[in-house]
């Protein structure tokens, strides 16, 4: 107790302290520039992904049936389905990220896009991405670095 006083004391700063807005600003600009920073690099890689990707068409060789937690009675399933998809003569069953709300049947085809270099790298989709959307850093980091600009504006 006695030495979590003295820590408790000994990290408040004494006199006037005049820096912990700039330092806050500084930290809260950092951030955002980070954020920004790492939005480009996702958004490069989706776009490399998306050029060195090879669209091609799966069949459902199977369907796996869940429930989401909070039904409880089982009238609401979600199918998650199994597509397998040929690369070079091989085969290769990618399951859906996602579930639908709709049954699907087997044997229906679904467009599949894969990495060339790895073709278990695969989307169930001609139109979504297996990398991080950059959407959500982008937007984040747009308003911590407008709130850190306008907050140093009016802190002067």
């Amino acid at each position: 107790m006695n030495l979590l006083g003295i820590l408790l004391i000994s990290a408040r700063p004494t006199g006037d302290f005049q820096g912990s807005m700039t330092l806050f600003l500084t930290i809260f600009f950092a951030i955002s520039v980070g954020l920004l920073v790492f939005g480009v690099v996702l958004f490069k890689k989706r776009a490399v992904w998306i050029q060195k990707s090879i669209t091609t068409y799966g069949q459902i060789v199977e369907i796996s049936k869940r429930y989401a937690r909070d039904d409880y009675s089982g009238r609401f399933p979600i199918y998650f389905p199994i597509v397998a998809y040929h690369v070079n003569g091989l085969e290769f069953r990618r399951e859906a990220e996602t579930g639908l709300a709709t049954n699907c049947e087997i044997g229906q085809e679904i467009p599949v896009r894969y990495l060339s270099e790895n073709p278990y790298e695969a989307s169930l989709s001609d139109k979504n991405v297996p990398v991080l959307n950059p959407t959500v850093f982008f937007v984040l980091g747009f308003l911590m670095l407008l709130s850190a600009i306008i907050l140093s504006l009016l802190s002067h």
